[in-house]
C-alpha cells in the first residue's frame, strides 16, 4: 500500500511541476547543449543592435505621427518574446503622455513601470495590450515583465524621462 501511495505523491510532483512551467512559459536556459540553438541565439544577440534601433526609429516615427495631434503624447510600440522586449531604451520629456503598445509574439507577457503605477494586462501570444501615463518625474525608470521569474532573466528595460 505505501509502494502505491509513494509513485501517486510522485506523479502528482511531477505534474505539479509541469503545470507550472507551462503556465509561465518557462524553458530552461541552463545549460544549453543543442549546437544549433547555442548558434541561434549568439545571431540573435548580434543582430539585437539593429532590430532595437530599428524599432526605436518606428517608434520615433509613430511619434512623429502622433506629434501632429498632441505634441506632449509620445507613442511607443515593443514586442515581447521570451524574456525579453524588442525596445530596451525610452526616451521622452517630462510631462509627456507616455503610451506604450504591447505586442506579445511567444508566451504570456505585460509590462510594468512601478514608479508611475502604470501596467499592461497580462497577454498572451498575439494579443495586445495599451496603456498610458505622464510621465510627472525625471529620471531613470526600470520597466519589466511580472510573469514569473521573467525580470530576473532580463525581460526589462529603460524608461529615461529628461527636464
Amino acid at each position: 500500500m505505501n509502494k502505491y501511495l509513494m509513485i501517486g505523491i510522485i506523479v502528482l510532483v511531477i505534474v505539479a511541476v509541469g503545470a507550472y512551467l507551462y503556465m509561465n512559459n518557462q524553458t530552461p536556459s541552463a545549460g544549453i547543449t543543442d549546437e544549433a540553438t547555442n548558434d541561434a541565439m549568439v545571431k540573435k544577440e548580434s543582430n539585437e543592435t539593429a532590430v532595437e534601433e530599428k524599432s526605436e526609429n518606428e517608434a520615433m516615427e509613430k511619434t512623429e505621427d502622433t506629434a501632429i495631434t498632441d505634441e506632449s503624447t509620445k507613442e511607443f510600440t515593443l514586442n515581447a518574446s521570451s524574456f525579453k522586449y524588442d525596445v530596451t531604451e525610452i526616451r521622452v520629456k517630462k510631462g509627456d503622455t507616455v503610451k506604450i503598445i504591447l505586442n506579445n509574439t511567444g508566451g504570456i507577457h505585460d509590462w510594468v513601470i512601478d514608479e508611475f503605477d502604470a501596467r499592461t494586462k497580462q497577454i498572451n501570444d498575439g494579443e495586445t495590450d495599451t496603456v498610458t501615463f505622464v510621465a510627472s518625474e525625471t529620471g531613470e525608470f526600470e520597466y519589466y515583465c511580472s510573469i514569473g521569474n521573467h525580470r530576473a532573466m532580463g525581460m526589462v528595460g529603460t524608461l529615461i524621462v529628461e527636464e
